[in-house]
């Protein structure tokens, strides 16, 4: 092959080879990355031990009732009138001391004839300790724009800011708070 022809093979091949690349290049001009050699991802997350399944749901269900038993009660501190007893909701999420506590708050308010005019947010839940027999959930209520009404509307008090460390023990089956300190703060900052 002379030198010439050889040269014409060469260019021949590199114009090719230029019209496969543009052929294969998206408009954008970009020349897309390969996929990755493997299709099954990698998990840098070690799988959860039977323990920390336990906890992890003792965990979610005592901040469920948590959750629903300061529902409940925000709904009956809103209420206007009321006989001051506890509801089967209340029941159902609460026991104990915190119960007893959380029942006279109602019966004070429905002698007093005061409701509020909305419920208290709730800036964080962080669990706080874990045992089979108590959990211990961290939480801040913010009830800085809650008004206190009497029963003609008359503002006669206002809602706090509040700190609570609440206290829940397994019960017929189900965590329930038992028991809690309270402490009033400025501000919510977990």
């Amino acid at each position: 092959m002379t030198l010439k022809a050889r040269a014409y093979c060469y260019l021949g091949a590199f114009s090719a080879s230029c019209v496969l690349l543009a052929a294969c290049t998206p408009a954008n001009g970009t020349i897309p990355t390969p996929p990755p050699a493997t299709s099954s991802p990698v998990s840098a997350t070690p799988a959860e031990t039977a323990q920390e399944r336990e906890e992890r749901l003792a965990y979610e269900a005592a901040e469920k009732a948590y959750r629903t038993f300061a529902a409940e009660y925000a709904r009956l501190q809103q209420q206007r009138g009321g006989n001051g007893k506890p509801t089967e909701t209340m029941r159902e999420n609460a026991a104990g001391p915190y119960l007893k506590a959380m029942t006279g708050f109602l019966r004070s308010k429905a002698e007093k004839g005061t409701h509020s005019d909305s419920a208290v947010r709730i800036a964080y839940v962080v669990p706080g300790g874990y045992s089979i027999n108590e959990l211990i959930l961290h939480v801040c209520q913010d009830g800085s724009n809650v008004k206190v009404l009497d029963s003609s509307n008359k503002r006669v008090g206002r809602g706090t800011v509040s700190k609570l460390t609440i206290y829940l023990r397994p019960v017929a089956g189900r965590w329930k708070i038992w028991s809690a300190h309270q402490e009033a703060v400025k501000a919510c900052a977990a």
